[in-house]
């Protein structure tokens, strides 16, 4: 079984306005903003970017912060609550990526590649006009963010990678291992089960998430708060497919890899946030660390891949320390 597939999960041109709307949640009519409980808005849109239609959601408002999520495959849904806070003095942006979640999954897979997601994501950029991004990864995302930041330092103003994925195959593989002796017997039994079920098979709901849930539980120092962390987290069961598709297709990713190759030409102030339990070698985050001059490294204690769930205040302050210098806790 491939190793993405089975790990579940580790990590997450011309723009033509196609469609665009506010969020219908909790009784609110279209063309409204919808008011949350920290008093923020949520806008959401749909637009074409590069041949495909992207959805996009924002929260609060002040200076943007475009975050990207983890996978590959996933959808932002799982990182929103978890920046609410952020989102009273900051505007949080989120888009789901080619073929994830809301977004379209293109009719040419040949597109679903790295190159195209960093073109994705610098198209979404002049889209919302930004001139200079913050730019915000999580897990798969920093790997998303590292490469674009490569292609397009000059459009960055700061860099924020949490979580990120392995920076090299060989670290893949050691994270791989780690997440297997770490997964309990009774689970993985529990997981191969379900993922060799008829339900699974069929892209059940259900089925589908519980097989989500059994596999990146490992990334969680209470592995039984996994319930919590995905409870925003919904899947149809085309959002399924593309997912195990999307897995699929960018696994050939991390077969040779070395995101550390060119990271010379980073030079906005970059702050690095994992947690000191988590699969990921440490050693591939610090090797992110030197390589990104002037970069910051952030060690939150008792949390795995996931701080701003485990550890939401000290995860909350190390941003908003390093976005601004005189914010006192």
């Amino acid at each position: 079984m491939k190793k993405l597939l089975f790990s579940l999960f580790l990590f997450s041109s011309a723009l033509v306005l196609t469609n665009c709307e506010t969020s219908v949640n909790k009784g609110e009519t279209a063309g409204n903003p919808v008011d949350l409980e920290i008093e923020a808005t949520i806008f959401q849109e749909t637009v074409e970017i590069n041949g495909v239609k992207h959805f996009i959601e924002k929260i609060g408002t002040g200076e943007p912060l475009l975050v990207l999520h983890g996978g590959p495959g996933l959808h932002h849904d799982y990182l929103s609550p978890h920046f609410e806070k952020l989102a009273k003095e900051y505007q949080i942006i989120f888009y789901d990526q080619r073929g994830c979640g809301k977004t379209d999954f293109p009719q040419d897979t040949s597109s679903m590649n790295i190159a195209s997601y960093v073109e994705d994501l610098e198209a979404i950029r002049t889209h919302l006009g930004l001139d200079k991004v913050n730019l915000v990864g999580h897990s798969w995302g920093s790997l998303l963010a590292v490469n674009y930041a490569k292609k397009y330092p000059t459009n960055l103003s700061r860099l924020i990678l949490i979580s990120p994925a392995p920076a090299n195959s060989d670290y893949f593989d050691e994270t791989f291992t780690n997440i297997q002796r770490k997964r309990s017997e009774e689970d993985t039994k529990e997981l191969v089960k379900t993922m060799m079920s008829a339900e699974f098979e069929n892209r059940d709901e259900k089925a589908f998430k519980k097989a989500i849930l059994l596999g990146d539980k490992v990334n969680l120092v209470n592995q039984e708060s996994i319930t919590e962390l995905y409870q925003p987290m919904n899947f149809t069961s085309e959002e399924a497919s593309n997912l195990m598709l999307v897995n699929s297709l960018l696994e050939r990713t991390y077969f040779d890899l070395n995101v550390v190759e060119g990271l010379e030409v980073i030079v906005c102030p970059t702050l690095i946030i994992v947690g000191d339990l988590d699969n990921v070698p440490f050693a591939s985050t610090q090797s992110l660390h030197e390589n990104i001059k002037g970069s910051q490294l952030e060690v939150i204690k008792k949390s795995c891949h996931y701080p701003f769930f485990e550890k939401p205040k000290q995860f909350n302050s190390a941003v908003k320390n390093f976005l601004d210098p005189e914010y006192e806790q």
